[in-house]
C-alpha cells in the first residue's frame, strides 16, 4: 500500500490531462508531416515517369503551405492550439535524429581530398553569401541563412538555424523561398555547365 501511495505521488495527476490536451494538435502536426512527404513522393515519381521538368520541392515546405491553408481558410480549432505549439521541440528533435543519421565511418569513407573539398566549398559559400548580404543591406540573420541554405543542405539548414539564431519567421520564409528558387534555377543552368565542362551525366549529376 505504501509503494502504491509513493508511486501514486511520483505522477503529477496535471500529466495524463496535459498529454490529453496536447494529443489533438501532435497529431495535427504528424498528418501534415506525412502529407508533405507523400506530395513531395507523389509529385517527383509523376514528374519523373511522365519525363516533367519540375523542381523537387522538399517536404518541409509542402507542409508549411498546408499549415498556411489550414490557418488562412478554416483556421485552427482551440482543441489543437496547445499540441501544435509544441512544434519547436519535435522540430529540434527531428535536426537532431536527421543529423544522427550520418556516422562518423560514412564520412571518413569519403577521404581526406572529399573533406578538404567540402570545406572548401562551405567557406567560399558562406564567404560570398555574407557579401550578397552587406552589398543588398540584408539583415544580419537573414544573411546567415540564405549562407547555410545554400553551402550546406537547403531548407532543413535553415530551419536548424532559425532556432539557433533566434531569426524571426518572416526571415525563415524569405530564405526558404530564396534557396528553393535557386534550386529551381540550378535544375535548367547546371546540366549545360556539366556539358560544357565536358562531364558525363553519372560524373557531373551527384
Amino acid at each position: 500500500m505504501a509503494s502504491s501511495s509513493v508511486a501514486a505521488r511520483a505522477v503529477p495527476p496535471q500529466l495524463p490531462r496535459r498529454l490529453l490536451a496536447l494529443a489533438p494538435g501532435v497529431t495535427l502536426l504528424v498528418v501534415i508531416g506525412l502529407a508533405g512527404k507523400f506530395l513531395e513522393k507523389a509529385i517527383a515519381g509523376y514528374t519523373k515517369a511522365h519525363h516533367v521538368v519540375f523542381p523537387n520541392i522538399e517536404y518541409v515546405l509542402w507542409a508549411i503551405l498546408a499549415g498556411l491553408l489550414i490557418s488562412n481558410t478554416i483556421g485552427v480549432a482551440e482543441i489543437f492550439k496547445p499540441g501544435i505549439a509544441t512544434y519547436e521541440f519535435w522540430l529540434k528533435t527531428g535536426i537532431v535524429l536527421l543529423g544522427a543519421r550520418f556516422l562518423l565511418a560514412d564520412v571518413l569513407k569519403l577521404g581526406s581530398v572529399s573533406l578538404v573539398l567540402v570545406l572548401i566549398e562551405l567557406v567560399l559559400s558562406i564567404a560570398f553569401m555574407t557579401f550578397l548580404g552587406r552589398i543588398f543591406e540584408l539583415s544580419p540573420k537573414l544573411t546567415s541563412l540564405l549562407a547555410v541554405g545554400s553551402s550546406i543542405c537547403g531548407v532543413s539548414a535553415i530551419i536548424a538555424t532559425k532556432g539557433a539564431i533566434d531569426a524571426d519567421d518572416e526571415d525563415s520564409s524569405f530564405a526558404i523561398a530564396a534557396i528553393l528558387a535557386l534550386g529551381a534555377l540550378a535544375l535548367f543552368t547546371f546540366p549545360p555547365v556539366g556539358h560544357w565542362l565536358g562531364m558525363s551525366g553519372r560524373f557531373y549529376g551527384p
